[in-house]
């Protein structure tokens, strides 16, 4: 699997999803190269805090992402990209490397209103390559209704498919950083759900 978390919009849970599906697939035994293609270098420096992933991670903050990766995926089974906020150059070098697009997106008004520079890069590229694309709703407070209606609006008005599982607001994903990874049963679930192991 080659799949980038894009999202044009911060804050949305993108490190913390690219990372922690990194790690599910090393626990699998798959051989994961982790891009960290953030100027800010957040996966990087979570690993650093950490004291190292059990999965190397590399930093690649550039436009031609997909030329360069082709030099370094030989060894690994699966490459998981963090990408940037406000950055389209770098988001779309990372579209067109990937077989999976995964779009982390906060249930609020505002994220969702934010969404629209997102689809419109996925439509830009598409006719270059034309990932299989999957909306992970993140900081879902449970027993909401932004959480229950959400998936249809997104399905029915956009046309973009969302993932039968949802990450709750929960202090384990807000204060991972900087922490090893440890248990993390929501992602595991979303990689059988893209692995279509995991139906609604």
């Amino acid at each position: 699997m080659r799949l980038a978390a894009i999202n044009l919009k911060g804050g949305v849970g993108k490190s913390t999803s690219a990372v922690l599906l990194a790690a599910c697939l090393a626990e699998q035994g798959h051989r994961v190269l982790l891009v960290d293609a953030d100027p800010q270098g957040s996966a990087l420096s979570w690993s650093e805090a950490a004291g190292g992933f059990p999965f190397p991670v590399v930093g690649l903050p550039v436009r031609d992402l997909h030329r360069q990766l082709s030099h370094l995926t030989e060894d690994f089974t699966d490459i998981v990209i963090d990408t940037p906020p406000g950055h389209p150059e770098i988001t779309e070098a990372a579209v067109l490397a990937c077989d999976t697009v995964l779009v982390p997106l906060a249930p609020s008004t505002l994220d969702l209103d934010r969404l629209g520079p997102t689809i419109e890069l996925l439509a830009r590229v598409e006719h270059l390559n034309a990932p299989r694309v999957r909306v992970l709703l993140t900081k879902v407070r449970a027993g909401t209704r932004s959480g229950r209606d959400l998936p249809a609006v997104l399905s029915e008005q956009l046309g973009l498919p969302v993932l039968p599982v949802q990450i709750p607001l929960a202090e384990r994903y807000s204060l991972a950083f900087g922490l090893p990874v440890g248990e993390t049963p929501e992602y595991r679930q979303v990689l059988a759900a893209l692995n279509g192991e995991l139906v609604a």
